[in-house]
């Protein structure tokens, strides 16, 4: 008799739980309807804001140190920080893309005219600065005006979200968010690197290529890139890589072209490079491929392919893999041990893809900041 009025009030008891839940979720259900979407837009915007803060930190420390640097090799502080401004607020406006005829060639003016103008800038704020340290003064001001143009980004899209409360934007900003913090931070991390002039990660093509050159002459075929003539493996071989120790990146795709017309019967180009890695995959991991294996905005790879295609040359790549941030900053220990590696297998290349006595080029892709 007891257990069956005990297990009645326990029935009781849950019924009336449940009937109080019931009366509760009632208002629950229908304030999530109303302000869920609020409260989900307040929760991302609060973590964009504090992603926004450290964006600015990023920025506000990039420019006093870019600037400090500038202003240590100048007699004039105001027109330091006049011009600097000036090239922080620069801009490049791209081609007309709607007739695509002949767009490499503009695409190249413009770049070309860029790094002039900023060149110019630079030196106009500097005085009796080589070219080493014009080269570094500018990856250091290109290093600032990425991440000043990543707050303004970011900055735009916050202020929008807010003044419109448009999902739309909130979702785009949360989307591309976590890729540009990284980009950021590895910018961020790169001015120290630059500031010391020691080799960095994307410097292992044009170390490889001037172990290969050794003591050869060397002579530059075009602006900041230069030519190294050397024997391997029983073949002629054109060795190219930008001019150092500044940080130069050269135009190794018109090089390469020069060198084609140039001499006859160019059998095979090599291309060594950084390249990034897959989440997962070690850093200094090596991979070879078919192509030309080299960044930027496509103008050298361009005329690699184009002057490979037309001579009906076959052109294979190496790589290093590794990180953006490894990339950019200083030369992890395990990246410049595979340059021992990358030089097995340039010249395992050689023997299986060429014959003795033809002539073959090889490019050493990269920045070469410390490297000679």
């Amino acid at each position: 008799m007891k257990i069956l009025v005990l297990t009645y009030s326990l029935i009781i008891a849950f019924d009336s739980i449940d009937s109080i839940a019931n009366v509760l979720w009632l208002p629950i259900f229908m304030f999530l309807i109303l302000y869920g979407q609020k409260i989900q837009m307040f929760m991302i915007l609060r973590n964009v804001g504090k992603k926004l803060r450290r964006l600015e930190q990023m920025n506000v420390s990039s420019k006093n140190i870019v600037l400090k640097s500038l202003i240590e090799k100048s007699d004039d502080e105001k027109i330091v920080k006049e011009r600097f401004d000036r090239l922080l607020s620069s801009f490049v406006i791209p081609p007309v893309s709607i007739d695509p005829k002949g767009i490499m060639t503009k695409l190249e003016h413009i770049l070309n005219t860029q790094e002039d103008n900023m060149k110019d800038e630079i030196k106009l704020m500097t005085k009796d600065q080589d070219d080493t340290e014009i080269s570094v003064l500018m990856n250091l001001v290109e290093v600032s005006l990425g991440i000043n143009l990543m707050h303004k980004f970011i900055r735009h899209f916050y202020i929008s979200a807010k003044k419109t409360g448009n999902m739309m934007i909130i979702a785009q900003i949360q989307m591309i968010l976590p890729q540009v913090m990284e980009q950021a931070e590895a910018y961020n991390a790169a001015i120290p690197s630059l500031k010391s002039k020691k080799p960095i990660g994307d410097g292992i093509g044009p170390l490889v290529a001037s172990r290969l050159s050794g003591e050869s002459e060397s002579k530059e075929v075009v602006r900041d890139t230069i030519l190294n003539e050397v024997k391997i493996e029983n073949r002629n071989a054109f060795i190219i890589k930008a001019k150092g120790p500044g940080g130069n990146v050269g135009k190794p795709g018109e090089a390469i072209k020069r060198v084609v017309e140039e001499n006859e019967q160019i059998s095979l180009i090599i291309t060594i490079d950084a390249a990034l890695k897959l989440e997962g995959e070690d850093t200094g991991e090596v991979a070879e491929g078919i192509g030309a294996a080299i960044g930027g905005p496509g103008i050298e790879r361009y005329k690699i392919e184009e002057i490979a295609t037309n001579n009906k040359i076959k052109f294979l790549a190496i790589v290093t893999k590794m990180s953006e941030k490894e990339a950019i900053t200083e030369m992890k220990p395990e990246i410049e041990k595979t340059s021992e590696i990358l030089l097995n297998k340039v010249k395992e290349t050689i023997r299986q893809h060429s014959e003795d006595n033809q002539n073959i080029i090889i490019a050493g892709i990269g920045n070469t900041l410390g490297v000679k």
